[in-house]
């Protein structure tokens, strides 16, 4: 048991690190929507000059921002979830039951990482984006001297890293629960829930 338990103890690790880390950058693509959303409602209300940019930088924000942070509510079951079934069964029939169901979920991630990765590098998300209006109306490339370019890839990319945080979650949560099949729950319990979205 030992072995095994160090190696769920890596994962967690590795995942527990990973989450804090996409916790924060959910909660900085939020506070970035929320500041490029008023932006807009300033130039669009008070200025009456419309933006071109903000509803496609505070759409892919949200996408980032979900990415980020729906790992964290995979890994602590935050998601709606029906537990009548299960809290009907015995513990051996439940632990069944929920492998059962992790390794499906397993499987349907690995299907849509497939489907994310081949959305990220198809050719037409790499022209250009809405978002370079912003390097040129903030004259950011002029002051850095660069060529900087947006492309809608790099919003598709989002999905590609929601999925493989999500896969390395659903491997930590599958050896928790061969764990506890095997052994007891005491030895491998469920994840500690974070203090906040944003912990220190």
């Amino acid at each position: 048991m030992e072995a095994f338990a160090k190696i769920v103890g890596l994962l967690a690790s590795i995942n527990s690190f990973v989450l804090k880390i996409g916790r924060k950058l959910g909660f900085a693509a939020l506070l970035l929507m929320v500041i490029a959303i008023l932006l807009q409602i300033f130039f669009r209300y008070v200025l009456n000059n419309a933006l071109p940019w903000p509803e496609e930088a505070a759409r892919a924000l949200m996408i980032w921002m979900m990415a980020m942070v729906a790992p964290t509510a995979y890994r602590h079951a935050g998601f709606v979830a029906i537990e009548m079934v299960p809290d009907m069964l015995s513990r051996n029939a439940r632990n069944v039951l929920m492998l059962a169901i992790m390794l499906l979920s397993a499987l349907a991630i690995v299907f849509m990482l497939g489907h994310a990765w081949a959305q990220y590098t198809a050719p037409l998300l790499f022209d250009s984006s809405g978002l370079n209006r912003l390097l040129q109306d903030s004259g950011i490339n002029q002051f850095l001297g660069t060529d900087l370019k947006f492309r809608t890839a790099y919003i598709f990319l989002a999905m590609v890293a929601l999925m493989v945080i999500m896969l390395s979650v659903a491997a930590e949560l599958i050896l928790r629960q061969i764990g506890r099949m095997i052994w007891s729950d005491e030895d491998f319990p469920h994840p500690v829930n974070p203090v906040a979205m944003v912990d220190v």
